[in-house]
């Protein structure tokens, strides 16, 4: 496996204080050290080893990627078996990155755009990653089972797209709760299986564009709102949910099985996307029966909503069409807490595309800078995000101004 550690010969005789490049020979023992303090963080040990060349994950998710939900992807499901355990886990990651990275492009683009970006490299889709959580874990001799949560880089996120000439809004609609009523012969269920519930939750679209969420159908549930009252459109007690789920809108999605493979589907209502009125009939394709039928009337009527939205707000590609510039820049730090703070106000900066550390060592890191703006704009942007970009000694020192 190839070094991470990269010295240059003037490193070591530039007296820089402060700058992180004249601590690079100590960069190794430093990592280790660091590694070996945190050991209570395994996502930091993810960290760790990305710096190595494995993967390419980042403690502590950028300020942006928490603010903004989109770049999160939560119960990504990951079934993995191997000589070890270890071996396991470590496959399960790479596959738990491609799988979030699909669902991203789907939550974006819907099937079309997943299918066009499903031959991205999973290397490529290691370096935009932000973090990586753990929500359920189990592992065996040769096996890992786990339920992960996925972030990726805003800025390489937005890199990729615009290369690709995908354009999407970051700007999230209000969220919708949907209340699924499945309606048969023997009478209408809301909180009990079935197939239309269950294909509104196989979205999983709480952090989508257009964020829908459906209802817990816990016991607070179940006593404000029964199976008749949201048959019935009853005003109050949906208004009672609306407000349970600090929602913008609450939509009643009717379903009724027609046959064994077809569903008969229905939505009126206001939405955060506007007025919307759905009533038409959805086969399912390969025989999938009732239950994929359902489940394609969910997407579609989701895939409006989400086009509808896209069309409302977006103005073309995220990141500008412009040549990605590149720039090696030293930045001061003693903390990983430091760093995930520092590092969350570079990605933040409008016009930066990335930041990929290069060499790390106790007290810093020299890290490529990416960015698509003019070099003044970009120093502009920092300045005006509390960052000053400077050149001293003729190494470029990133620092807060």
């Amino acid at each position: 496996m190839k070094s991470f550690i990269h010295e240059t010969p003037n490193m070591r005789e530039r007296s820089i204080s402060g700058i992180v490049a004249e601590r690079a020979a100590r960069m190794a023992d430093s990592v280790k050290q660091v590694c070996r303090q945190t050991a209570v963080a395994w996502r930091v040990a993810i960290a760790c080893v990305a710096l190595t060349g494995l993967i390419s994950l980042v403690a502590v998710p950028s300020a942006f990627a928490r603010e903004n939900p989109l770049y999160t992807i939560t119960g990504v499901e990951v079934d993995v078996r191997a000589e070890t355990a270890a071996q396991a886990k470590k496959l399960a990651i790479t596959e738990a990155n491609v799988k979030a990275f699909a669902l991203f492009a789907q939550r974006v683009g819907g099937d079309a755009l997943a299918d066009r970006l499903s031959d991205i490299p999973s290397k490529r889709i290691d370096a935009m990653l932000d973090s990586l959580s753990i929500e359920e874990e189990r592992t065996g001799p040769q096996r890992y089972i786990g339920k992960l949560t996925v972030r990726f880089l805003p800025g390489q996120m937005r890199k990729i797209m615009a290369e690709l000439g995908v354009s999407y809004s970051e700007k999230l609609a209000r969220k919708t709760v949907i209340v699924p009523v499945w309606r048969t012969a023997e009478g209408v269920v809301v909180w009990e299986d079935n197939p239309w519930r269950t294909a509104w939750l196989s979205l999983r679209a709480e952090n989508s564009p257009v964020p829908l969420i459906v209802p817990l159908g816990d016991l607070a549930d179940t006593d404000t709102l029964t199976a008749e009252l949201a048959a019935s459109r009853d005003e109050a007690s949906l208004e009672a949910i609306r407000l349970r789920y600090e929602a913008d809108s609450v939509l009643v999605a009717e379903a009724s099985p027609v046959g064994e493979d077809t569903v008969q589907a229905t939505m009126v209502g206001a939405s955060a996307v506007g007025r919307l009125e759905f009533d038409k009939a959805y086969v399912a394709e390969n025989g999938g029966g009732v239950a994929e039928a359902a489940r394609t009337a969910a997407l579609r009527f989701h895939e409006v909503m989400l086009l509808r939205w896209k069309k409302k707000n977006e103005t073309g590609p995220v990141t500008q069409s412009l040549p990605v510039a590149t720039l090696p820049v030293a930045v001061a730090f003693y903390s990983t807490e430091e760093w995930s703070a520092l590092r969350a106000r570079i990605l933040s900066t409008p016009g930066v595309a990335g930041v990929d550390i290069s060499t790390i060592s106790q007290g810093g890191a020299i890290v490529q800078l990416s960015y698509v703006t003019g070099f003044e704009q970009l120093r502009q942007s920092l300045w005006s995000a509390g960052l000053a970009l400077q050149n001293v000694g003729g190494t470029w020192v990133l620092q807060a101004s």
